[in-house]
Order: C-alpha cells, then sequence, then structure tokens
C-alpha cells in the first residue's frame, strides 16, 4: 500500500513538473468543486455500474449498454426479473466484458438466464479514442484490478492518451479534469473497432462458458441514421473477423428507426417519448 502511494505521488510529482502551473491548477479547482462542493463526477454512471457488478443479486436477464441503453433500463433502477448494467459507449466493449466478468465471479451458482446487449450501431465504432475516454474508461479501469485483462491493442489506446499514467492520482482521479487530446481515428475500420474485435467474442465466450443466452439488440434510433446504419450493415468482412457475423448480421436486420421528432440531440430521447419497457423484459 505504502509502495502504491509513494508511487503516485512520485508520478504526479513528475506531472507537475512537465504540466503548465495552469494545468495543475485546472486539476486542483475540478477536485475542489466535486469533492468539496459535491458537483457531479463525470461517468457517475460508470462507477454506479461498476459497483452494481459487483453485487451478488439472482436476476433473470442481466442487461448492459450505452448511454440510450441506460435511457430504457436505468442502472439506477432494482427490479426483482432484471438487472441493468448499462452507462455510456465510451467504456467500449472493453469496459462491458469487465462489467460482466465482475458479475460472473460474483454470482456463482445463480447465473443469469440471459445476457442482453442494448448498444446503438456507432457504439461498435468506439475505440477509447474520444476526449472523455480519459474520464469514462482510462479512470474507471486503469488500475491493478483489470489492467491484467487489457488486451495489447487496449493497452496502445490508453497509451495514447496524455497523462494516462496519472489517472489514479486520487486528486485526478475524484475530478472531471482530463487532458485536452485527439486520438487520430483508426482508418484500418469502418464499424467494428479493435476494442470490439477484441472483446465481443470474449463477452459471447464467457456468456457460453457459463450457460448463459447472449444476444445483442439495438434501440430505436433517430431515421436521420438510417443510412448510417445501412452502410453499417454491410461491413460483413468486419463481422467476420470478429467471429461474429451471424450475430451482428441478426443484430442489423432489426435496428428499428423512429422519427427525428422524438430525439433530443440525435441520440437520446426526449423525456416523454422514453419507452417503457421496450424489450418486454420484465415479463419474462
Amino acid at each position: 500500500m505504502k509502495k502504491n502511494i509513494k508511487s503516485f505521488l512520485w508520478r504526479f510529482l513528475i506531472f507537475c513538473i512537465i504540466a503548465a502551473p495552469f494545468t495543475v491548477m485546472d486539476i486542483f479547482y475540478s477536485y475542489y468543486q466535486v469533492v468539496i462542493r459535491g458537483v457531479d463526477l463525470n461517468a457517475a454512471e460508470v462507477y454506479l455500474s461498476i459497483m452494481k457488478s459487483k453485487k451478488k443479486q439472482k436476476v433473470s436477464v442481466l442487461i448492459f449498454g450505452d448511454s440510450v441503453a441506460n435511457q430504457l433500463y436505468s442502472n439506477t433502477d432494482y427490479n426483482d426479473t432484471i438487472y441493468s448494467l448499462a452507462c455510456n459507449q465510451g467504456i467500449t466493449m472493453a469496459g462491458h466484458y469487465l462489467l460482466l466478468q465482475n458479475f460472473i465471479k460474483a454470482n456463482q451458482g445463480q447465473m443469469p438466464k440471459k445476457v442482453v446487449f442494448i448498444v446503438r450501431p456507432g457504439t461498435f465504432e468506439s475505440n477509447i479514442d474520444q476526449h472523455f475516454s480519459y474520464n469514462y474508461f482510462v479512470k474507471p479501469f486503469y488500475n491493478a484490478a483489470y489492467k491484467p485483462y487489457f488486451s495489447p491493442a487496449c493497452e496502445q489506446q490508453i497509451k495514447k492518451i496524455p497523462f494516462y499514467f496519472v489517472s489514479q492520482v486520487p486528486v485526478v482521479l475524484k475530478s472531471n479534469w482530463c487532458p485536452n487530446y485527439f486520438v487520430p481515428r483508426d482508418p484500418s475500420f469502418k464499424c467494428i473497432s479493435q476494442m470490439t474485435n477484441d472483446y465481443l467474442p470474449k463477452i459471447k465466450v464467457l456468456c457460453d462458458s457459463n450457460h448463459i443466452q447472449f444476444v445483442i439488440v439495438s434501440p430505436p434510433i433517430e431515421m436521420f441514421y438510417l443510412p448510417t446504419d445501412i452502410a453499417y450493415s454491410k461491413c460483413t468482412d468486419e463481422f467476420k473477423k470478429c467471429g461474429m457475423e451471424t450475430e451482428l448480421n441478426e443484430y442489423f436486420k432489426h435496428v428499428p428507426h423512429l422519427p427525428d421528432s422524438l430525439f433530443v440531440d440525435a441520440i437520446h430521447f426526449k423525456k416523454p417519448y422514453i419507452p417503457v419497457d421496450y424489450f418486454n423484459f420484465r415479463k419474462n
């Protein structure tokens, strides 16, 4: 423990020397806002899902997914038959795999009947390459508990982000600060990112080995995205590459599109139009 604290302090000292004084001030101000003033922590829904994933909970349907999935089946709700760990697409399939692994470890002897991934087609592109990846993936998952499960590509993506090595220093971890950076999009894929390629098959194997039915479904999508989603559906070579051709072809056959007027930001539903139990899981 002392060794880890010394390591954090040493890294943070190096960071303070390298970084501009205004950056350090920005970190401490953000820390003050969160810890002292009670400003909401970015990625709070991710930390909630991590906490819930470690609980012993007998459920019928276990739900994972992006922020739209979290609108449909909130991870703040508790139900006798369904249990939602949906949070945000920023955690990528790597994060979803880690959450599923947590849940299975905590619930040996009482596995769910079904694991359902509710994700928009664009979520398959998520690759730890967005501005909010630092808060939504690096801070929650770049630690000793999860590092052994990082693929080489996952580790490589993390290390493209500036100051990833101080993400676990408490004053950084408990703030909303993130470095200003740009990770170029990997041009080698159109739909299935390297994180999806690495971890979606692992999710299926984890379900199969525990005799859990695994299903991938799409939430309703704004009609505006219909041409994009049709283009995604034709990326069959990428489906084959990740070994999920059958599942992904079936997924793209059933992507529902609804009028743009139901959505607030081209992704999320306006509150009055959020469907209740859209997939009828509570009837199972």
